[in-house]
């Protein structure tokens, strides 16, 4: 048996609910400890504050079910991809006719890496999450480029099946009664990666770091000797409204700095979002692709800003991915549309919007 880490998934939305439990409860404690001890809310605000730190520390006693490990299993089974996110699968053997294993150099090597199983019957028991492909009745599975992936299935397939040196797989085993020359290569083309949290992520440090400065400087107004009781009041109205908002970007750290990609490739439309719902579209599911902007016009206080959104019209359900003011990353998934589903590929579209809604 050969087991490769795949890398770590976790509940970022339970992770950052902890966060803020952490914030509120150390707050409360910390404002309650320096405020007058014969005031009647000094001592409530520190119960308060430390039963908010302990139900933490009870959710994070089982933090095994908040981050994981999916990892990728060879044995004399078969292959596995182990995951407690509902994205694995489980195939055996006994019920491959082949495995091909194909990596991309040069790309994310979160994406790095195409398995496809070739099934000898229309149904693949355990193929959970394997994307079928109707062109060659496959089933495929983009997972993280790791060494000695190859290898570990070329040398855990059992041993009379064969392991031809086929163009374009980097390892390709298939049972005793295939002939190797039926089995077709992966297709062409180099998968294309768009990260579209990175943009957002930035933004919403930028804000919360400004939202933090004004909001400190305010409150060091309203607390400076000898300021008067008006302008503590104003300044206190003022800065305390700001780091909320900081201490609620801190909160979401989580949810904010997770890495959202795009993933176009020979086969299928990936939408990869660890905070959220994760989606894998074949081409053939796919009716029309299109990217629809919105331009706010400025005014004399703001410029003109434009926003875009990328939108899938697919056979289970649409897919509206909001990209943000990140206009080129818009452009990078056209353009590999046409590349890999030029048929799919309706063109882009723009209107004028009003306060940033579409």
């Amino acid at each position: 048996m050969t087991r490769f880490r795949l890398g770590r998934q976790a509940k970022l939305d339970q992770v950052a609910v902890a966060i803020n439990l952490v914030i509120i409860g150390a707050g409360l404690v910390l404002l309650g400890s320096v405020m007058d001890w014969s005031g009647w809310l000094t001592v409530p605000m520190i119960v308060l504050g430390v039963l908010f730190l302990l139900i933490t520390a009870l959710r994070l006693a089982g933090w095994r079910n908040l981050v994981w490990s999916r990892e990728l299993v060879v044995d004399a089974e078969g292959v596995r991809c182990e995951s407690r996110g509902g994205d694995g699968f489980a195939v055996r053997w006994s019920d491959l006719a082949a495995l091909g294993v194909h990596t991309d150099e040069g790309v994310d090597p979160r994406f790095g890496l195409t398995l496809i199983c070739y099934p000898k019957a229309p149904e693949l028991p355990g193929s959970g999450t394997l994307v079928p492909l109707r062109d060659n009745a496959g089933r495929m599975a983009r997972l993280r480029r790791r060494p000695g992936i190859a290898e570990a299935i070329r040398d855990g397939a059992p041993g009379d099946w064969q392991r031809p040196a086929a163009t374009g797989w980097d390892v390709l085993v298939a049972a005793p009664e295939i002939a190797p020359r039926v089995i077709p290569q992966p297709a062409p083309g180099r998968p294309v990666v768009v990260n579209t949290g990175l943009a957002s992520a930035r933004q919403a440090f930028v804000g919360g770091a400004l939202a933090a400065f004004f909001g400190i400087v305010a409150l060091v107004g309203a607390f400076s000797a000898g300021a008067p009781a008006g302008m503590r009041v104003a300044a206190g109205i003022i800065g305390v409204p700001f780091l909320l908002v900081a201490l609620a970007i801190v909160a979401s750290v989580p949810m904010l700095a997770r890495s959202r990609h795009v993933v176009l490739d020979p086969y299928a439309l990936m939408w990869s979002d660890p905070g959220g719902q994760s989606r894998i579209l074949p081409w053939d599911s796919i009716s029309s692709i299109t990217t629809q902007s919105t331009v706010v016009r400025g005014s004399a206080l703001s410029n003109s800003r434009t926003t875009a959104h990328l939108v899938v019209h697919a056979k289970d359900g649409n897919l509206d991915l909001a990209l943000g003011a990140q206009l080129r990353s818009a452009e990078r998934i056209a353009e590999a549309v046409q590349l890999f589903a030029p048929r799919l590929w309706h063109g882009a579209s723009s209107r004028t919007g009003r306060f940033g809604i579409k």
